[in-house]
């Protein structure tokens, strides 16, 4: 799970905010299947308004032209960005992301999922993630963004006060295997100079090692 921060400057942020308070808003149960519907408590923004899908554009190409999040991503399509809004009482328990979004020729593969807090003052409506070695939460902090593998199991935990605003979507990547795509993404953070280069370097190679030795 990677946090990115920096998607959105704050002007950006309360723009999608004004944006989304024009937007009508619906029972997000109805965008869920049987399972997930049984657990999921908030609403979503029409998709087809025109306040959505002008706050879907703007961040839609804010995440295309940042370096960190395409550079872990590698992303070769996307799902047009969605918002949900949670209420006290509200939250989305432990489910599993559809393995393809869409239908035809254009369905995406999620390799991956996201999600972007747009702010608001909220207790509880953490994101939980888990994974072998247990749970990872990620609380609700305004232009954070959570990247992380959807063939996980997550949830979103209750609101107890508060509005949870925020922004969702998957990935399909370039590259299909999560291991390979960290490698280039340790290669990416050594050549940009953001860690130490060698020991990102050194990383890399004990992992492909890792991939390759035999006997």
């Amino acid at each position: 799970m990677l946090p990115i921060g920096g998607i959105l400057d704050t002007a950006a942020l309360v723009r999608l905010r004004t944006l989304l308070a024009e937007a009508p808003w619906q029972d997000g149960r109805g965008t869920a299947g049987a399972a997930a519907a049984a657990v999921k408590r908030n609403l979503q923004a029409e998709p087809a308004h025109a306040a959505t899908r002008a706050a879907a554009a703007e961040l839609e190409a804010a995440l295309r032209a940042h370096p960190v999040f395409t550079s872990a991503a590698l992303p070769l399509r996307m799902t047009r960005p969605l918002f949900s809004r949670t209420l006290p009482g509200g939250g989305y328990g432990r489910h599993v992301a559809n393995a393809l979004m869409g239908e035809g020729p254009g369905a995406v593969r999620t390799d991956l999922a996201w999600t972007l807090f747009l702010g608001g003052e909220v207790n509880g409506g953490a994101l939980v993630i888990e994974n072998i070695g247990g749970e990872r939460e990620v609380a609700p902090e305004a232009g954070l963004l959570a990247l992380y593998p959807a063939s996980s199991l997550h949830r979103v935990a209750p609101v107890l006060s508060g509005e949870r605003l925020v922004a969702f979507g998957w990935v399909q990547s370039r590259v299909r295997d999560a291991a390979r795509r960290a490698l280039l993404f340790d290669l990416h953070l050594a050549e940009a100079g953001v860690e130490d280069a060698a020991l990102r370097v050194q990383l890399a190679r004990a992992n492909l090692l890792r991939m390759w030795a035999e006997g």
